[in-house]
């Protein structure tokens, strides 16, 4: 029976074969984009997750003076925990990773090694080809590498005994294992592992280290804060000698910790120290909205094209329940044809997932995910996937057609018209989902603009920072005379800290007026440092080039609240530690868009290690080529390391250009994917008014008005599903935006263009055959009344 039915679905897609065709299209478009998008959630929701008892393992960050949260912590941490919580089974301490120079016979290599402790490998599990985990790490001068850098070093996995040299002072190490080389997505990616060498820190209000730790079985995240609640209130509380009661200071949010478990690390908000930059759980959610309604969108098609041929097949039907067939056997001949359809376009989707990662890598210059299938269980989970699409797209038609009765589908009488209504459902339903996301895509990238240009309180263009200034030494001051001597410079300043920069200055300032110090984000320059980076003095005066200077700050508006400071009376106010407030700026972003600016104090030091240069902008490569040429005379080992501040901001945008990029580009497949439904829809409604056209055409309708006929209906259907769209896709970029401190306006523009697109869209769509309907000879339909 199987093999008769198999035959009979073969020789129905031959016989229908541009339907099946369309169809197939259809699915393996909706599916291929499904891939791809669920590739790329799958890679984000399992960060970490291939580690043995992830779910056990937690990160114990701290913050203190208010300053809110930092991904790292103290030294001490970690053996204070080993030595009073039994509820810990081991705790490892990393170290933030530094590009470096490794040095292997006469070659060079540029690496980022992790520095970690000799317990990492007890918390993390790798897989050792060579070397012992437990003990790899337990000589200072010991590495781990991986199987992939061992190749490439040695061209041989046998790397253990082997010596490389790390840093400019070629100190030598000694390979004692080697990992094999995993695809596996984790926050603490890296092909090299190398100890730590301690300071043996008892300081518990410091941030040097990360700090992870792994439970016993039996034990929760809900114990460990249990225990760093106990640590806070009897080894730390006292160290501060606060007068105030435990559970005033406790509410006062002078010390915290913050423990995060492993899984959660890269979907939850950035801290600051942080390795990178996170992923972001509501991108995670767009598109996993985006895949199901990519399906949903190819289902309506594949049920609209199905029912679109209900005409054809009405006698077959009705011929077969005559010769005794039922209809349980007719559903599921229909089903298994909706199945061989979508197997077919399950395997081309996947072809076409390959080739959308080509397309929106060249398209776009980034890249969505690494590999389209990473394990078994994610190709097992798309096969489910491809055979329930189909038997969620065949379950209408193949109930719809087996419904006809026998007598009325062998006198054509089986087109009633009831059943368009459901039809026009599903078309509005579709385009509501495609205007919706041409709407949120408009939105995405009118707020990227907006983000370009927005004011964040200083004057970010055409401002250089030369991030490896101190490699300079002595000749720190000449060079940066030598540069102030182009023509396009404007200023220049020594500093150690600049706006969408890798480090973080934090010190903790207190006011006569304030019971407890806080800390506040600091910026450290010399009395070039304002009109270098383009801070905006509303009070008082810029430092000066004299060593008395080192003991005035200048403040942010915000700052002056945060210290209890009247602007008016901010200027020679002092504070703790001998500082006088000299001046007072604008409040300025410096770290990303979503927040507001934290306050910050800025410090003079005319011996910063960054080195800032305030350029005019019109001839800026004729600069870098000056500039470059004057670094290379003083004969340094190591490039000039630069970049733009502007550009830091751009980079700050990666995630909502990564969004905007892939929602246009699956956007444009929807938009496609629902043409072909109403492609399906038009070959329907033509199909059923055709005498009701030549009867028109017969009675002096012109090829006009028979075509304003024809499209009117699904004019009326698209317009509706913009008039649905409107409020479902404001409310939705009105959500998202409130992710962001800077807010483009929402422009009425925005969603007459998308509802006039959609409709353009439709017209296009159907034109073909409207127009074959209207120019079709009316002797020819009606030939048989």
């Amino acid at each position: 029976m199987i093999i008769n039915f198999s035959l009979l679905t073969f020789r129905q897609l031959k016989r229908n074969l541009a339907f099946s065709l369309i169809n197939i299209l259809g699915l393996s478009l909706g599916l291929a984009g499904s891939f791809v998008i669920g590739s790329w959630v799958w890679q984000e929701v399992n960060y970490d997750k291939h580690f043995s008892d992830s779910e056990r393992i937690h990160r114990v960050s701290i913050g203190f003076f208010n300053s809110g949260a930092f991904a790292s912590g103290p030294e001490r941490l970690v053996p204070y925990l080993a030595e009073n919580a039994p509820e810990v089974e081991v705790g490892t301490r990393v170290e933030r990773p530094q590009p470096s120079v490794i040095y292997v016979d006469d070659k060079e290599f540029e690496e980022n090694p992790l520095f970690v402790d000799s317990a990492f490998f007890q918390v993390f599990d790798h897989e050792f080809i060579l070397g012992d985990a437990n003990a790899a790490l337990a000589s200072p001068n010991n590495v781990v590498i991986t199987s992939e850098l061992a190749l490439k070093y040695f061209q041989t996995k046998n790397a253990v005994g082997k010596t490389i040299l790390y840093g400019e002072g070629k100190v030598p190490y000694q390979i004692a294992g080697v990992v094999q080389a995993s695809e596996a997505h984790t926050h603490l990616s890296t092909s090299i592992w190398m100890p730590i060498k301690f300071k043996n820190s008892s300081n518990w209000v410091s941030a040097q280290y990360f700090n992870y730790i792994k439970l016993k079985e039996g034990f929760s995240l809900e114990n460990l804060e249990a225990r760093l609640e106990n640590i806070k209130k009897n080894a730390i509380y006292p160290i501060f000698q606060a007068d105030t009661p435990y559970d005033e200071w406790k509410a006062s949010g002078i010390y915290d910790f913050f423990v995060t478990p492993l899984v959660d690390i890269h979907l939850n908000p950035t801290m600051r120290f942080d390795f990178q930059e996170g992923g972001n759980r509501a991108n995670v959610q767009i598109f996993t909205a985006a895949a199901i309604f990519l399906l949903v969108i190819a289902i309506i098609n594949f049920v609209n094209l199905s029912t679109a041929q209900s005409v054809k097949r009405a006698k077959e039907v009705g011929v077969r329940k005559v010769l005794g067939t039922s209809r349980v056997k007719l559903i599921f001949q229909y089903l298994m044809e909706s199945i061989a359809v979508s197997i077919i376009a399950m395997f081309l989707g996947i072809g076409l997932a390959e080739l959308f990662l080509i397309l929106f890598q060249s398209f776009t210059n980034e890249e969505l995910i690494n590999d389209l299938f990473l394990n078994i269980d994610q190709i097992v989970i798309y096969l489910i996937i491809g055979i329930t699409t189909g038997i969620i797209a065949g379950i209408y038609p193949a109930f719809y057609l087996s419904s006809y009765k026998p007598i009325d589908a062998l006198k054509s009488k089986a087109t009633s018209p009831k059943s368009t209504g459901f039809r026009n459902y599903l078309v509005v339903f579709q385009f509501t989902i495609s205007v919706t996301l041409i709407i949120c895509s408009m939105i995405v990238f009118q707020q990227l603009n907006h983000l370009k240009v927005v004011d964040l309180g200083f004057d970010r263009e055409n401002v250089l920072v030369i991030n490896n200034a101190s490699n300079l030494g002595t000749e720190k001051s000449a060079f940066r005379d030598k540069l102030m001597q182009h023509s396009d410079v404007i200023q220049a300043s020594f500093n150690k800290r600049v706006p969408a920069g890798s480090s973080v200055w934090l010190y903790s300032f207190q006011s006569k007026e304030m019971e407890q110090a806080e800390g506040l984000q600091t910026f450290i320059g010399d009395h070039n440092y304002l009109e270098t980076v383009g801070f905006r003095l509303l009070e008082g005066r810029n430092f000066i080039d004299s060593p008395s200077d080192s003991s005035a700050v200048i403040l942010t508006e915000s700052a002056l609240k945060t210290l209890l400071i009247e602007r008016e009376s901010a200027v020679g106010s002092k504070l703790t530690n001998d500082l006088t407030i000299v001046g007072v700026v604008s409040d300025f972003s410096f770290q990303n868009f979503t927040e507001a600016p934290d306050p910050v104090a800025l410090l003079y030091d005319p011996d910063g290690y960054r080195l800032s240069v305030k350029l005019r902008g019109n001839q800026t490569a004729d600069f870098l080529e000056y500039m470059t040429r004057e670094w290379q005379t003083l004969s340094l080992d190591a490039p000039i390391e630069y970049a733009f501040i502007d550009d830091n901001f751009e980079s700050l945008m990666e995630k909502e250009k990564t969004l905007g990029n892939t929602m246009t580009f699956f956007t444009s497949i929807a938009i496609f994917i629902s043409c072909l439904g109403l492609f399906g829809l038009a070959a329907f409604v033509t199909q059923q008014r055709q005498k009701e056209i030549g009867i028109r055409k017969v009675l002096g309708a012109s090829v006009t008005q028979v075509l304003l006929l024809l499209n009117r209906t699904f004019t009326r259907l698209v317009t509706l599903a913009v008039i649905i769209a409107t409020p479902l896709s404001l409310y939705l970029a009105r959500e998202w935006l409130r992710n962001f401190q800077y807010k483009t306006d929402l422009n009425i523009l925005v969603f007459i263009g998308a509802g006039l697109s959609a409709v353009f869209i439709s017209w296009f769509t159907v034109s073909y055959f409207s127009l074959k309907s209207a120019t079709t000879n009316p002797v020819e339909t009606l030939r048989e009344e």
